[in-house]
């Protein structure tokens, strides 16, 4: 495995730490906010941070990208996920969401393929298969436990894996905190009329709330977009698992839920589908023609 496949991978994995914390926070709100006010008082409490950071970071006041329009494209992309997501967790937990929400990394190996021509192994695609079933045992349709809120999910894992497959597109010179503020800046102008139609004002206890929100959100869009822009989707899609630790722990840590049977059972057989997915990459690669090379050797060896 390489540095930079190495890297990538500790990014994705530190990534969806960020985004399980800011779910968790984020449904603390949920009760007094409407869904796009929240992301529009997160996404206006992150801009200020995340420009300063950037002119810190790069030396400079102005801020801009080679390619603004397509992070306006992400902008819109990552908006219609938040809320869809955000809107899910009216009804479930964010472990049951979190669960649902990993047919997003199926969805990114499948569309690599197509889109960027990656290879994809038979392995790979029996691990790919064996996640998707994992996911449709977790949301249980026709079950007692089924809510249509986990459509919603389904859709919000579809804008994210779309989200991943266009950061390959990122001009390399804009850093973390561009790409950040870039997302912050499109959602909150996207947002903006519906959050207005339902503008109810803010508790000023709910501040530190909202910029953890931000905090969390523009760390995991910022270290995803870089990831994936770093190393094969196909690659780092396993990664993007680690979430479910993270989502179980958290959930368990703060409101003391457990999960539920089914969201448990979909969540082994996703980890033994990433486990596959896992060792197939990791697998040593004979050279061409060692082996060839090896037996002649032996052949020669004297007795």
């Amino acid at each position: 495995m390489t540095p930079s496949r190495t890297l990538a991978a500790i990014l994705v994995c530190f990534s969806g730490l960020c985004y399980v914390l800011n779910d968790s926070v984020t449904k603390l709100l949920i009760d007094r906010y409407d869904v796009s006010c929240i992301i529009l008082i997160r996404s206006l409490v992150a801009l200020p941070v995340l420009y300063l950071l950037h002119a810190r970071t790069a030396g400079r006041l102005g801020i801009g990208s080679r390619n603004l329009p397509l992070h306006a494209i992400r902008g819109a992309i990552g908006l219609t996920a938040a809320y869809l997501y955000i809107a899910s967790l009216e009804q479930l937990t964010v472990a049951e969401a979190t669960v649902i929400l990993f047919l997003s990394p199926v969805l990114i190996t499948a569309i690599s393929s197509i889109v960027l021509k990656e290879p994809v192994s038979l392995t790979s695609w029996l691990s790919v298969s064996l996640c998707f079933l994992g996911v449709v045992i977790a949301i249980n349709p026709g079950g007692a436990t089924f809510r249509l809120s986990a459509l919603l999910v389904v859709a919000s894992s579809l804008m994210y894996a779309l989200n991943a497959i266009n950061a390959r597109w990122i001009p390399p010179n804009d850093n973390l905190w561009t790409i950040a503020f870039f997302g912050a800046l499109f959602s909150a102008l996207f947002i903006t009329p519906t959050a207005l139609r339902h503008w109810s004002g803010i508790h000023l206890s709910d501040l530190l709330l909202f910029g953890g929100a931000a905090a969390f959100s523009s760390l995991g869009i910022g270290m995803a977009a870089i990831a994936y822009r770093m190393a094969p989707a196909a690659f780092l899609a396993a990664f993007g698992y680690s979430g479910l630790v993270w989502s179980l722990s958290v959930t368990w840590i703060l409101w003391g839920v457990i999960p539920s049977l089914p969201s448990l059972l979909g969540a082994t057989i996703i980890l033994c589908s990433v486990a596959l997915n896992f060792r197939r990459h990791n697998r040593p690669v004979t050279a061409p023609g060692t082996k060839t090379q090896i037996a002649c050797r032996e052949r020669k060896r004297p007795d």
